[in-house]
């Protein structure tokens, strides 16, 4: 085979050279850090699965491989031209995606998983780059028809049917860290365009956001109206968690255990941490040490130079990412971008401020770096998609030079 062939094969499985090169180093740093995380933090449960690392390495790379070919995909072949010509079969299938977990058993009180295999699967993280796919799309119709522009609850009606639609599922489901990240993404897709038309939308939700806010914080925060209510609902596990957010060592042997564990292992870092694979709480203390609680397991080992290259590294990606978003005068590309940044900001956000118990915890996985093969898809996906814009842009950029 000649060389010309054999770099051509290699170059179509490699991502566009568009492509923005600092959130692809970012990115697979994260991988690496999340990768040898996850194998370290499992070193814990050899005493009763001796054979559990070398499996666990396995899983963890046919994941990144999965997620690879999620984002590579996305980058190269991703158009809003046919996707919009397909929606009609794309979103029922998702929606009927989402609904199967109710077919399977509860995992640790939510019906969000599918097990296959003893695999779990999560459909419903998919529905994160699908919304953003979804009113990037609308834009991409008004385009084409611009009395979407001219008639109130237009633009984004599709978008909305949907939304209502996966809120109803996933909070059925009890999942409401992914009702919380969803409804932050939709949000912020709502309100990036600035057409008249959606001024009344957008003033609504930011009353309805602040609004929301106070509220949450005198029911939950000041007294504890909103979790005598809750304690009477469905959604009683969450006023459990409030109450490990108020008081993590209120009960360290019952509820309280994980938390508790989580902040142990925080302030025995000592600051520059243990060292690399010397964490104690993976030994059984932290059941979820590879999935919602491996940022504790983290800067256990690392300390706090762990936890701050994290900071740089999603620092980095958001930076990156909002950079083109103000770059671009297109609304389809800032919609991506902007949601991007806003799904690995609430990830972020929520896990390591329930991890610190400075939030009450909700169970979302850190991207990148917990276990999981749903979520790493999800947000390699929604990278690819991400790329995908940038390279457009890019691209546009260089026409006008030239």
């Amino acid at each position: 085979m000649s060389e010309q062939k054999k770099k051509g094969k290699l170059s179509f499985f490699a991502l566009d050279p568009k492509c923005d090169k600092y959130i692809n180093w970012a990115v697979a740093l994260l991988l690496l850090i999340g990768t040898f995380t996850i194998v370290s933090t499992n070193v814990g449960k050899t005493t009763y699965a001796p054979n559990i690392v070398p499996k666990v390495i396995v899983k963890q790379s046919i994941f990144c491989i999965c997620g690879y070919i999620a984002m590579w995909f996305m980058n190269r072949f991703f158009r809003f031209r046919w996707y919009s010509k397909i929606e009609w079969f794309i979103v029922p299938l998702c929606l009927f995606i989402m609904i199967l977990p109710f077919a399977f058993p509860e995992i640790g009180g939510s019906h969000a998983w599918i097990q296959i295999a003893g695999i779990s699967l999560q459909p419903s993280e998919f529905a994160k780059p699908l919304l953003l796919i979804i009113c990037a799309t609308c834009l991409y119709r008004a385009k084409k028809k611009s009395i979407m522009l001219k008639e109130k609850g237009r633009l984004f009606k599709r978008a909305w049917a949907v939304f209502i639609c996966v809120c109803i599922i996933v909070l059925c489901q009890k999942d409401t860290g992914t009702a919380v990240i969803i409804g932050f993404i939709f949000i912020s897709c709502i309100m990036i365009p600035k057409y008249p038309v959606l001024q009344h939308t957008q003033r609504v939700l930011k009353v309805l956001i602040y609004g929301g806010i106070v509220f949450g914080v005198v029911l939950f925060g000041f007294t504890n109206i909103g979790n005598e209510i809750l304690k009477h609902t469905s959604f009683a596990h969450i006023a459990v968690r409030v109450e490990n957010f108020k008081d993590p060592y209120n009960d360290v042997y019952g509820d309280g255990y994980q938390p508790a564990n989580s902040l142990y292992g925080i302030a025995s870092s000592n600051i520059v941490g243990k060292g690399i694979g010397n964490s104690a709480r993976k030994y059984g203390y932290l059941t979820q040490a590879d999935n919602d609680y491996i940022l504790a397991v983290l800067i256990e080992e690392t300390g706090i130079f762990g936890l701050f290259g994290l900071v740089i590294l999603y620092g980095i990606i958001e930076f990156r990412l909002f950079y083109y978003a103000f770059k671009t005068n297109e609304n389809m590309y800032k919609i991506i971008l902007g949601g991007a940044g806003v799904y690995l900001f609430m990830h972020f956000f929520l896990n390591a401020g329930g991890v610190a118990s400075l939030i009450p915890f909700t169970g979302v996985p850190l991207l990148f770096i917990s276990s999981g093969g749903t979520s790493l898809i999800s947000v390699m996906l929604t990278m690819g998609l991400a790329q995908n814009c940038i390279c457009a842009i890019r691209r546009r950029e260089m026409d006008r030079l030239l």
